[in-house]
């Protein structure tokens, strides 16, 4: 079914400082960080990378992807529709997500498997700083659920790409910080339904451990398979993937907390007896919205109790990355989703895309806190009922 709300995605363009400083300033900072902090990359994967970061600070235009690598023509696909686009003049979504892919090819990533973010991640988890957000959950079932959605959204805040090397903010906020909040009936879904619970990740790091201890709560008080899907290469600083999981894990089972540790040996129990599966897929990378989800996804969800999806920029995909009036209902906002599951969308706002707010609580926030789409403070916990 066709809907009559039209997306206009963000632009890079000075229309829009929060789009257009992520890519002449936080973007290009991102990628001087990984050039400097890396030592696994050779100087001319530096020269690469800084040359990089410059083309994107100083507006060039977009450049093709580069041979050799196994998802040229995916990658191309995606590219096609804003050639002649320069970086301060495309669609953010787009920008900034294949800006992310280009840095890959500046390392060679296909050639030697480096994460160019390695040393970033591994630096909050050898620190141990990552793991703040384990906690102790009461007995009760549901409550102990409810309480993990919360520590899970919270860690969102903790985002390497936002923070464009300055601090991370583990903080966790209250319930007066979320702007919508569907946690009892969501919690209900999750301890009551049937089928397998998947969560479209995010960060490493503090998030991943969040993420995990909501994994560990539904595998201890629920049947349900725990399916996380996670980026199937490095991507924005320190979105999740299947190497990043086994490390954390490893972390945890090493650090100096008891709790931590038995969380570190439960989650890699669970996951040895399938209970916690991993889902890499290319689909998380890319630029395309929820709308072009591709059957090999929409076959994955089907007959799942509840997809929770993670973060701001899987926010934006799911809502087409455009800047709707507040009050727009989510289904509006979303288009032509092919069916899935109930969605749980868990985030902190890091981005002007809102929807199912009050226009005019949105008026108030603008008035008493002008930054309050784009500073991490407020979150949102918001179920999404389908048919499907």
């Amino acid at each position: 079914m066709q809907t009559r709300f039209t997306p206009s995605p963000i632009r890079t363009t000075k229309d829009n400082w929060f789009a257009f400083n992520t890519m002449k300033v936080r973007l290009p900072t991102n990628i001087r960080n990984a050039a400097a902090r890396n030592a696994d990359l050779t100087d001319a994967d530096r020269a690469r990378l800084l040359a990089l970061a410059d083309a994107i600070a100083g507006d060039a235009l977009v450049p093709e992807p580069a041979l050799p690598s196994a998802d040229y023509e995916w990658w191309m696909a995606q590219y096609e529709r804003h050639r002649g686009t320069t970086w301060h003049d495309c669609e953010w979504f787009f920008g900034e997500t294949y800006a992310f892919r280009l840095i890959l090819d500046a390392c060679r990533y296909w050639e030697r498997g480096v994460d160019p973010f390695r040393s970033i991640k591994l630096a909050e988890l050898d620190s141990g700083a990552a793991f703040e957000p384990v906690c102790v959950l009461p007995d009760d079932a549901v409550e102990a659920v409810r309480r993990a959605v919360h520590v899970s959204i919270w860690g969102n805040r903790s985002d390497l790409s936002f923070s464009a090397g300055g601090a991370l903010d583990r903080s966790m906020g209250d319930e007066s910080l979320l702007l919508v909040n569907d946690d009892r009936r969501a919690t209900d879904i999750l301890v009551t339904g049937s089928g397998p619970v998947h969560i479209v990740m995010d960060n490493a790091g503090a998030e991943l451990v969040g993420d995990l201890f909501l994994a560990d709560s539904l595998v201890r008080h629920t049947d349900a398979v725990v399916i996380l899907h996670v980026k199937s290469h490095p991507t924005y600083v320190s979105d999740t993937t299947v190497p990043d999981f086994h490390t954390t894990v490893q972390h945890a089972q090493t650090h100096r907390s008891a709790p931590v540790r038995a969380l570190g040996e439960r989650i890699k129990e669970a996951f040895e007896a399938g209970r916690i599966r991993l889902a890499p897929d290319e689909f998380w990378c890319s630029t395309w919205f929820l709308t072009d989800m591709p059957g090999r996804v929409q076959r994955a969800f089907a007959g799942g109790r509840m997809v929770i999806i993670k973060g701001d920029f899987n926010y934006r995909r799911v809502m087409r990355d455009t800047i709707w009036p507040p009050d727009i209902t989510p289904h509006d906002a979303m288009g032509d989703v092919p069916p899935t599951p109930p969605l749980l969308l868990l985030r902190t706002l890091k981005s002007d895309v809102v929807t199912g707010f009050p226009r005019a609580a949105a008026e108030e926030l603008n008035r008493d806190d002008p930054s309050w789409r784009v500073n991490g403070r407020r979150g949102v916990i918001q179920l999404i009922e389908r048919n499907g």
